[in-house]
């Protein structure tokens, strides 16, 4: 008698979480030794270090560790999904508003980026959870602003489409190949595995964006040519 079982799936999941133990260890350890480094070299007293250059290097500890914690707030996001306790809370929302918001501090931390927010006339309220909204645009957003050569132009319109209120963010960047575009979504997927293109993260932030999208009855997808950059869609019910 023989007995054969299919571990297919089995060495998948192995596989991804090996990724990403890999990936989050490398994510993590870029912040913390420039954390390290900024602060050893303002706690030297053999190197005269100048008002402008103690603003840089704490500038340094302050960017690196918001880095940091956007990496820890990733991994609880996804944690919480994953078992359940994730809770939703839906009510009426300015989503023009929100945007403008999410926008506004993208913008302090990537000045080299050009955001830019229009939104229809007449838009009606839009019906979700306002933190986990502010959420997915920063992961959309953020995403843009990454993959796109120094910063690049990233433009969020916000309209009505058919009884919804729909996001769109559209970026000047790398594009994702027409064979990628479903998986993207996938928990601890990425794009660039093996960071050829420059490009960090752990591959968490479309993976919340859809479950959370998911949890408020709407709908999210990509749209690209694989090369000419991106444009993410997000619809939501309108209140």
């Amino acid at each position: 008698m023989y007995a054969f079982r299919d571990v297919t799936d089995e060495r998948a999941v192995e596989q991804m979480k090996t990724d990403f133990v890999s990936t989050v260890s490398h994510e993590l350890r870029t912040p913390l030794a420039a954390i390290y480094g900024a602060a050893m070299t303002l706690r030297r007293r053999d190197v005269a270090v100048d008002e402008p250059q103690r603003d840089r290097l704490l500038e340094v500890v302050s960017s690196e560790a918001d880095r940091l914690a956007r990496i820890v707030n990733d991994i609880l996001w996804a944690s919480r999904l994953e078992s359940g306790r994730m809770s939703i809370a839906i009510e009426r929302c300015d989503a023009g508003a929100i945007a403008a918001e999410v926008a506004d501090v993208l913008r302090s931390r990537a000045p080299n980026a050009e955001i830019v927010v229009s939104r229809s006339r007449g838009l009606p309220p839009v019906a979700a959870d306002p933190d986990k909204l502010r959420q997915i645009l920063t992961n959309l957003i953020d995403n843009a602003i990454k993959y796109s050569p120094e910063g690049g132009r990233v433009e969020v319109e916000i309209g009505r489409s058919r009884g919804r209120v729909r996001f769109r963010v559209t970026d000047d960047g790398l594009g994702v190949p027409s064979a990628e575009q479903d998986r993207i979504f996938e928990k601890f997927y990425r794009l660039d595995p093996n960071l050829t293109r420059g490009v960090g993260g752990t591959g968490l932030g479309l993976y919340i964006s859809r479950e959370l999208v998911m949890r408020m009855n709407g709908r999210i997808w990509v749209d690209s040519d694989g090369s000419t950059g991106s444009s993410f869609f997000l619809e939501l019910p309108t209140a």
